[in-house]
């Protein structure tokens, strides 16, 4: 597998980690949420244990989303959510120079960011990102985790209302954090949708030319 592949890959197979605590970040992208212990109608699922077949991955952005603001709700201090956010930082795998491009920058974020979208043979969107701010790394990492390898819908139907219970921030600079998820977010989406557009446009073309 090259480079690229690899960098699309890596973070969505941390995911399906055994949801037993784990402190150590890089051996478990996602810890187990509270919800686990004190279950909530939600996303109290996310205790059982998952696969990674084609079927189990369609359900899985929205217990990823429920496993991330839970892990975030259990640290009580604004610096030890920054922390957890920088240790997220340290396991996104780098872009490659050749995606660090004008076209590829996140607009509106204070940091450079840079997002690549695909779409995979499956018809899944794939994402990799990268910046020049640990912070905003971050941020790309947990959304990457979130909704790599997910349905084209899935990943249109997030929502910035679904971020906000993770309340990573501190005094000063907390609306920059929220620009941030939202600008990556939406660029994400955007993405997905004109990748969306374009395969089926071409999927009309193909169905008219052989008509």
């Amino acid at each position: 597998m090259n480079s690229a592949s690899s960098y699309f890959l890596r973070i969505p197979s941390q995911l399906l980690q055994n949801p037993n605590p784990n402190p150590n970040p890089s051996r478990s992208f996602l810890r187990a949420p509270k919800c686990a212990q004190n279950p909530n109608p939600s996303c109290a699922a996310i205790a059982e244990t998952t696969s990674s077949s084609a079927a189990t991955a369609a359900e899985l952005p929205r217990k990823k989303i429920c496993r991330l603001v839970a892990e975030f709700r259990s640290l009580p201090k604004p610096v030890e959510r920054v922390k957890r956010l920088l240790d997220y930082a340290g396991i996104l795998p780098p872009l490659a120079d050749s995606d660090r491009v004008p076209e590829s920058r996140v607009t509106g974020c204070t940091a450079q960011v840079w997002l690549v979208v695909r779409m995979d043979g499956e018809g899944r969107m794939r994402f990799a990102a990268d910046s020049d701010s640990e912070i905003a790394k971050g941020f790309c990492s947990c959304l990457i985790g979130v909704l790599d390898g997910a349905e084209p819908e899935e990943v249109l139907r997030l929502r910035m209302e679904e971020l906000e219970a993770l309340n990573v921030g501190l005094p000063g600079r907390v609306q920059s954090r929220v620009n941030t998820w939202h600008n990556v977010l939406i660029s994400m989406q955007k993405r997905t949708k004109a990748i969306v557009t374009e395969r089926d446009e071409r999927e009309r073309k193909t169905c008219r030319s052989s008509a």
